[in-house]
């Protein structure tokens, strides 16, 4: 009992630590278009964990291969997100883990019954990537019902850091040095300032967001960008790609789901790759340890013979 148990545990501890991981993305949709060091280790880690924990649920159900064990370990992994996230979100979360922890028993559970020759590989991998891709698939569902809240209520807005990349990666003839010609921009009176902001289709004409009359007469601070003109500019895009993206706000939630599934996804069949040499090392290691062992068994084979 001991052994079938020893990685129920461990299970658990590290599945908490993946819903403690994973809470901060119902908060902000902010990281699905980072491009930041610290998103992409963010979401390295929330990858390995779900590789982790499928690869700790499929040992616990083999050793285990009883569903009184594995059925009882993955509910109480399915509550755990009651502590960490809203009680709404994680009713929903709970029974997708459920079902996914169902399934994978199911599906490893007539692989070890029905196999010749044992192979961690060939019947333990495939059921380590099937809970990993559920996983994900519960967790883009939650994120969408997020997301669709925080869309109502505050709105959509693409980040600056998003505005910043494109414009880094986009040529500009901007001067930046010391010395060069500055951007000479045209000189507006409080006179004309007040005739725009009257007439403010003057500016829609050409393009423009009324907002920015604004930020022309506001003082520089020292902490503002050295180079107006790029400001200008940054907020002329993004005003222009908000006013595009408007009338499909509804449809928003719904592909920051899918970007966000594809991007776990990805990243999981990448670390994936790394649990066949962890499933050779973890069995090697058990039956030098005497925790495991194999016997080899000779079967009399039924041939046809004319």
């Amino acid at each position: 009992m001991v052994k079938k148990l020893v990685f129920a545990p461990i299970f658990l501890i590290v599945f908490a630590i993946l819903i403690s991981q994973l809470t901060p993305f119902l908060k902000s949709y902010d990281f699905v278009f980072s491009l930041s060091l610290d998103s992409l280790t963010q979401i390295i880690t929330v990858v390995g964990l779900i590789s982790l924990s499928g690869f700790l649920f499929v040992l616990l159900s083999t050793f285990a291969s009883d569903w009184k064990i594995s059925i009882p370990v993955g509910a109480a992994a399915a509550l755990l997100p009651f502590a960490f996230i809203n009680p709404a979100l994680a009713i929903v979360f709970t029974v997708g883990i459920c079902i996914s922890t169902l399934l994978t028993f199911l599906s490893l559970n007539a692989a070890l019954k029905s196999y010749l020759t044992f192979s961690p590989k060939a019947i333990l991998g495939p059921a380590i990537r099937q809970l990993s891709g559920l996983l994900i698939i519960s967790f883009c569902i939650i994120y969408f019902f997020s997301a669709s809240k925080m869309v109502v209520e505050k709105g959509f807005q693409i980040p600056d850091s998003l505005i910043d990349s494109a414009l880094k990666m986009t040529p500009m003839n901007l001067p930046a040095e010391e010395g060069a010609p500055s951007l000479q921009l045209p000189a507006i009176n409080q006179e004309q300032l007040d005739f725009l902001k009257q007439n403010p289709d003057l500016l829609r004409q050409s393009g423009l967001d009324p907002k920015i009359l604004d930020t022309l007469n506001q003082p520089k601070s020292t902490k503002s960008s050295t180079n107006p003109a790029q400001d200008l500019i940054k907020k002329t895009v993004k005003d222009q790609i908000q006013n595009i993206i408007k009338p499909y706000q509804n449809f928003i939630p719904a592909g920051l789901a899918l970007l966000l599934f594809l991007t776990l996804q990805s990243l999981t069949s990448v670390i994936n790759l790394l649990v066949y040499p962890l499933l050779w090392l973890t069995f090697y290691i058990l039956e030098k340890t005497g925790f495991i062992r194999f016997e080899v068994e000779q079967r009399p084979v039924k041939k046809l013979v004319v």
